[in-house]
């Protein structure tokens, strides 16, 4: 699914360049709201089986809703909002991808969904730094940390009155990740915390190297075009 993945993002993004700034953000619109559709779906779907759990499958895990909020980020060219989850998805979502939950093997529907969703979020909100110059601030890391301890208030608010575990702020999540390797709940949320800190700034490093690097990439080629057209024009 992974490679999969990387060839469709190779023939994505060079496809998506040709187009205008707003047909990419309506692209990616749809995108966001074919992701937050399959995770409504989940609901009637397992209903329908009598598999419906509410502790379980309504979404409020972080990679369940976030297409939502995507929705809100394309409907307004919403940067800031972008900034808080940019964080979010590089150190959640991809996680995730390379220890995937999902309980069921393709072509069930809910391995469709699961591989829908937290792959495209990657893409989805990725791309606004790859094409649109989408810029992060310092700033923006503290942002995040705060917003995500606000949300796992609320959520672990909900997880008590369900006795639920979503986000995993009652317990690490089943099976095989890089939870495991971390404490028993609840000294594990505190580690949580230190490393999305430690992580979050790690990242935010990175994306500006990576960003300086593209700039003096841009600024020596545009040189050189320059220099290349004077030269053209005295002969």
């Amino acid at each position: 699914m992974l490679l999969l993945f990387f060839g469709f993002c190779i023939w994505f993004i060079p496809f998506m360049r040709t187009r205008s700034r707003e047909v990419q953000r309506k692209v990616l619109l749809v995108m966001a709201v074919m992701m937050s559709l399959s995770q409504l779906m989940k609901i009637p779907l397992n209903m329908y089986t009598g598999t419906f759990d509410v502790t379980n499958d309504i979404p409020l895990h972080m990679c369940n809703f976030l297409p939502f909020v995507l929705v809100w980020v394309y409907m307004k060219s919403d940067r800031n909002t972008w900034s808080v989850l940019f964080f979010w998805v590089v150190l959640g979502v991809s996680q995730a991808n390379l220890t995937p939950s999902v309980q069921f093997s393709l072509f069930h529907y809910d391995a469709i969904r699961y591989w829908m969703v937290h792959l495209l979020l990657v893409l989805v909100a990725l791309y606004p730094a790859i094409e649109w110059g989408w810029d992060l601030k310092l700033s923006d890391v503290g942002r995040s940390v705060v917003a995500l301890n606000f949300v796992a208030l609320v959520i672990g608010g909900i997880n008590l009155l369900l006795g639920s575990n979503y986000l995993y702020v009652m317990g690490k999540p089943p099976g095989t990740t890089f939870f495991s390797i971390l404490p028993e709940w609840p000294v594990y949320l505190i580690y949580l915390e230190l490393i999305f800190v430690a992580w979050s700034l790690m990242v935010y490093g990175l994306f500006r190297w990576v960003k300086r690097g593209i700039t003096v990439y841009e600024s020596s080629h545009h040189r050189a075009e320059s220099e290349a057209n004077v030269f053209d024009d005295n002969g």
